[in-house]
């Protein structure tokens, strides 16, 4: 049974003290941890309910997550979530998660901001990788985590983990299968979803695990058709010492850049 990415964010409970838990289910899992596009969509959720009434509906504009240990499937988790400072256009917030022993699974801080006119607009080109997600078959691979079938995924440039291909870059037609959730919840889990091209690179099987994240919201989530495909193109800037530097740029069917994420990844081979 899969657990609709809608109905966790929903599941989100509010106990006597006004603390937030959630439980999430183990089909969210991302190896022994659940996957990052979900903690921080919780996060988010959390810092909102933080915020005064006329704010919380403040477009999120950046997010940093740090992820610090497991967030185990079913383990009922406190979110701790706190504002840090309301400005005239920005509002700060930070959300902390914890275990039921207390010890932190993740941090996230928020920046959350009022649209403004500007004199300066620039757009980043989406690439065209030749091939249409309707000429795609579904991508799949033997040691796919849990999550991923909450997820459609199709190869335009690239290779699924484990394939051998030669370069670590990728371009993947991505949409999740929950068309009902938010879009702002959808964005922040697609932007999360393909795995870094480095394990394309590999033959055997071979662990990753992302250690920080930043996500730069560049255009409303609500134009986001979520029936559509969403394109992501990610780049593995550099690689030593078993820690990678990647970007991945997130574009709607529209044309538009929806988001911009830089991650540090662990590789351990």
């Amino acid at each position: 049974m899969l657990n609709d990415f809608s109905a966790v964010l929903a599941s989100i409970a509010t106990g006597t003290d006004g603390s937030l838990h959630v439980a999430v289910p183990p089909d969210w899992l991302q190896g022994r941890t659940v996957f990052g596009g979900m903690q921080m969509a919780l996060a988010a959720r959390a810092m909102r309910a933080a915020m005064p009434d006329d704010l919380q509906q403040l477009p999120l504009r950046s997010a940093q997550m740090t992820f610090i240990g497991p967030f185990l499937g079913n383990a009922a988790v406190t979110l701790r979530p706190q504002l840090l400072r309301r400005g005239r256009s920005t509002v700060h917030a930070r959300c902390d998660v914890a275990m039921p022993d207390g010890s932190l699974v993740c941090s996230a801080v928020g920046i959350f901001g009022v649209a403004r006119s500007s004199q300066f607009v620039r757009e980043m080109t989406r690439p065209d990788p030749g091939k249409r997600p309707e000429e795609l078959s579904q991508a799949s691979h033997a040691n796919a985590p849990a999550f991923t079938r909450h997820f459609e995924a199709r190869w335009a440039v690239g290779d699924v983990p484990m394939s051998g291909y030669p370069e670590p870059h990728s371009v993947v037609y991505a949409r999740l299968r929950d068309r009902a959730c938010g879009r702002e919840d959808a964005l922040l889990a697609l932007a999360d979803f393909i795995p870094t091209p480095v394990l394309s690179m590999f033959t055997r099987p071979t662990m990753a695990s992302s250690l920080g994240w930043m996500i730069e919201i560049l255009r409303d989530p609500e134009r986001l058709d979520l029936h559509d495909w969403v394109q992501i193109a990610t780049d593995v800037r550099a690689g030593t010492e078993g820690y990678l530097s990647q970007t991945s740029v997130l574009y709607g069917a529209d044309g538009h850049a929806y988001s911009v994420s830089h991650q540090t990844v662990g590789v351990f081979g």
